[in-house]
């Protein structure tokens, strides 16, 4: 079962960064074939009670494409992990070990850029 929220619009995005928690964002597009290869493992992911203090987000770019603007978005799939609502780490690709580092970064008490 995914535990991943999906984002319509910034004003979500932004709400969700004042919640306080850590936040894993992915942002992909319906056309792109590597963001469909990665997806599962972001949902699996979501789903890991060791990662149960991390809120899953999602985003399509090209239906929130002020958000990818803000984020500085140049290729896709993309993954952002933030920490008391500043952007701590991120990663392009569809790269399952850097995906994890990320989350696991982000689990840590002092996750910094």
């Amino acid at each position: 079962m995914s535990n991943v929220v999906t984002l319509k619009d910034k004003a979500e995005f932004d709400e969700l960064l004042k919640s306080g928690r850590p936040v894993a964002v992915q942002a992909h597009a319906e056309w792109c074939g590597p963001c469909k290869a990665i997806s599962p493992i972001f949902e699996k992911h979501s789903s890991n009670t060791s990662y149960s203090d991390i809120v899953f987000a999602r985003f399509d770019t090209d239906e929130v494409a002020d958000l990818s603007q803000e984020l500085g978005i140049r290729s896709i799939p993309a993954f952002f992990a933030f920490k008391d609502g500043n952007k701590v780490d991120g990663v392009t690709g569809a790269n399952p070990p850097a995906l994890e580092a990320l989350l696991k970064g982000l689990k840590a008490p002092n996750a910094e850029a």
